[in-house]
């Protein structure tokens, strides 16, 4: 236990002096004989009853009992002034995992996001300590939210841009879509770049487990300038796990190209999910929990939490055993 306002004890010293002086001098002034005090006559026989000699006995435990509970309660309130605390060294522990949400933004797949950016949204509250970021993609890619544990700025950053592919139209949608649209003309949905351009966007580190979600229908429209093959090969060297959220074949012609949705994750250790399948997200989650990674310890901290429990309810005991013998005082 530690008191964090100290030099509240002294404050308290000053006080109780300044009181005693003045208590002292009061006491002297009324011992000094006064001609207003005029005796009774045969008083003696009154207090000589033993009526009278049980009451004052009664009364005077009372008064003690009262005095008693009230210097209890100056002490306490002394000791709550003083901002009771318990001071521990904490070392700060953090997960090392890295998950980067990488999202088609082609106009095939808008709607699905919004949905993808609701349902994580809902997840973010019960991150600890692991970094999350955002990429969206089409011809090229853009980073919208940096690999970072700020969980309020990252459900600020969700909300805004599921608000935005909601409505496809407004500032923030236009921001959003230009940025993927670098390069228009050599083509759109462009998968493998996208997908290359967030494992770039990774930080490799033997200490750290690594995962990308990727959400995409993988129909390609265009050349792209990496191959699936290439991606996978550098996932694979930064042990980076790959999970699919694939929102469902739109032309049976293109089947083949979720197929390798499936067979990139099987090569990554990830998973394939449909995002007809309310249960993906939180799947995944539940794999990239699983995945074994160190923590990291930081810097050792002094942290100082108040205790003012046990003075509070001594204070509370004090309140109602005061006020219960007071009305027995009839006071």
């Amino acid at each position: 236990m530690a008191l964090i306002f100290w030099w509240m004890l002294l404050l308290w010293a000053i006080a109780a002096a300044i009181y005693w002086v003045l208590r002292y001098r009061l006491l002297r002034a009324r011992r000094q004989p006064s001609s207003t005090i005029l005796p009774v006559a045969h008083t003696h026989r009154l207090i000589a009853l033993p009526e009278y000699v049980a009451t004052l006995k009664r009364y005077e435990l009372l008064i003690r009992a009262v005095a008693g509970l009230l210097t209890l309660g100056l002490l306490t309130t002394i000791l709550l002034s003083t901002r009771p605390a318990h001071v521990s060294l904490v070392t700060p522990t953090q997960q090392n995992r890295d998950i980067m949400l990488c999202l088609d933004a082609s106009g095939s797949v808008l709607r699905e996001d919004t949905t993808l950016f609701d349902r994580f949204n809902t997840l973010v509250t019960a991150f600890q300590g692991q970094r999350f970021g955002l990429t969206l993609f089409n011809s090229s890619a853009v980073t919208v939210i940096p690999l970072n544990d700020n969980y309020q700025l990252i459900s600020q950053q969700l909300k805004v841009a599921a608000q935005a592919f909601k409505a496809q139209k407004g500032a923030t949608f236009t921001t959003l879509t230009n940025g993927t649209l670098a390069d228009f003309y050599s083509g759109t949905s462009l998968v493998s770049d996208g997908l290359a351009s967030c494992i770039e966007h990774m930080s490799p580190n033997a200490h750290r487990s690594e995962s990308i979600i990727l959400a995409t229908d993988n129909e390609v429209q265009g050349t792209s300038v990496v191959t699936m093959t290439q991606d996978v090969a550098l996932a694979k060297k930064d042990s980076i796990h790959i999970y699919v959220i694939d929102p469902g074949v739109s032309d049976t012609q293109l089947a083949d190209d979720h197929g390798q949705l499936k067979t990139i994750t099987k090569e990554t250790n990830g998973s394939y999910y449909q995002l007809s399948n309310p249960n993906a997200v939180s799947s995944i989650m539940d794999q990239i929990s699983n995945q074994t990674s160190s923590d990291y310890f930081g810097v050792p901290q002094v942290a100082t939490n108040d205790n003012p429990v046990p003075f509070i309810y001594v204070a509370a005991f004090v309140t109602a055993a005061s006020l219960i013998l007071l009305w027995r005082l009839e006071l």
